[in-house]
């Protein structure tokens, strides 16, 4: 009987602890519904965004080049001789002209002498031939001479013409070879160091070599381009994609090593009719005016073509830009006012923005702040409208 009663209160208690339990979860929740319902629902985040609109963009073309004499030139000895003097200074600038060496003279000098010697000997023959055939003439029309003399004399006369003949270019083979002992600068330029020394011997064979002379006034810059690119390039341009100022001649700027910009503009004057089997690549030559010689041959410049202009780009800001393991996106307003991720390919810089090669359209509204709160197929709430930018100035 007591032992039954004690059970009943222990059951009591129990049911009593668990109605207590259930009530305060009870409370708990109801008071969590209040607070939420006290809060309302999560507001939408606010945003801004730019409405994509094209614009005329510079086309980035940029190439690591390198730069070339315009004319190099091996200076050469032509005869035989001692070289007798040196009259320039290694490493300066010479003059189309310009005097750079003398080979000994005298035995040249003499050679003119006795051709212009022979010569005149010559002169003498043919003068006394001339007379003779004259004489013949004369007295084979008065019969007392064969026919046969004439003949003669005519032969004789006739050789002597081409005495004469031979000895007026041994005469000017002979001063030729005189003016050949005065070695003149074929072109303007730079002249590197004297492979030969006063009193060498020098001949027109394997030791004719006495310097080497560049010409850089203009000088020749080189780049070259990958067959990938050639390609696209005379695609964009069939296709308008891309505009030329000068189809023929486009100009172009180079920058040096030193971060400034050369001061005179050049241009493409040359593209390779091949490409290089072993590079896959085509050399392109630009010309640039270079009077004061302050470019040298074998610089390494960055070169950048001007003149070209891309019509109807489509641009984002910098800001827009997501990048994940999975791609580049951007965020973009829809009709529906929901934001939408909007995988995107990326061309160049143009300004702080980036064009968009691939994956925006025109009139869309790119979100440019706030994105940490965006969520896609969530809505969001425009707030303002960053101005696009504006078309971009035209490349002369």
């Amino acid at each position: 009987m007591a032992e039954a009663q004690l059970t009943g209160r222990v059951r009591t208690f129990a049911g009593v602890g668990v109605a207590v339990g259930l009530a305060a979860l009870m409370g708990l929740g109801g008071c969590g519904k209040r607070e939420q319902h006290a809060a309302g629902p999560m507001q939408p985040p606010d945003v801004a965004v730019e409405i994509v609109t094209p614009v005329t963009a510079p086309g980035n073309y940029e190439f690591i080049a390198q730069t070339e004499a315009s004319r190099t030139v091996e200076i050469r000895a032509r005869v035989q001789g001692f070289l007798l003097k040196q009259h320039f200074e290694e490493g300066g600038q010479v003059k189309e002209g310009d005097l750079l060496f003398t080979i000994d003279p005298r035995s040249f000098e003499a050679n003119v002498q006795i051709a212009r010697a022979q010569l005149a000997q010559a002169r003498a023959q043919m003068a006394l031939a001339e007379s003779n055939l004259a004489r013949v003439k004369e007295g084979v029309e008065k019969g007392g001479i064969a026919q046969a003399d004439l003949d003669k004399a005519q032969a004789q006369r006739d050789q002597a013409v081409a005495e004469v003949k031979l000895s007026e270019a041994q005469v000017t083979n002979a001063e030729l070879e005189l003016s050949y002992t005065k070695i003149l600068s074929p072109v303007s330029g730079t002249i590197g160091r004297a492979e030969k020394k006063e009193g060498a011997l020098v001949d027109a064979g394997q030791n004719s070599l006495l310097a080497t002379s560049q010409q850089v006034n203009p000088i020749y810059v080189n780049f070259n381009v990958s067959e990938r690119d050639v390609l696209k390039w005379r695609s964009d341009v069939a296709s308008g994609r891309i505009k030329l100022s000068n189809e023929k001649h486009l100009p172009t700027q180079i920058t040096l090593s030193d971060g400034t910009v050369f001061e005179s503009p050049g241009t493409i004057n040359f593209v390779d009719v091949k490409v290089d089997p072993n590079t896959g690549t085509a050399m392109i030559r630009a010309e640039f005016p270079n009077k004061e010689s302050r470019l040298l041959p074998g610089q390494y410049v960055k070169l950048k073509i001007l003149g070209v202009t891309r019509p109807n780009v489509l641009t984002v800001p910098q800001e827009a830009v997501l990048n994940t393991p999975s791609g580049t996106f951007v965020m973009v307003v829809g009709d529906d006012g929901n934001a939408e991720r909007r995988p995107v390919t990326l061309g160049d810089w143009l300004g702080s923005d980036w064009v968009v090669d691939f994956g925006i359209k025109p009139g869309e509204k790119v979100i440019v702040d706030n994105l940490q709160k965006v969520q896609p197929g969530s809505p969001v709430k425009i707030v303002g409208t960053v101005p696009a930018p504006g078309a971009a100035p035209a490349v002369k």
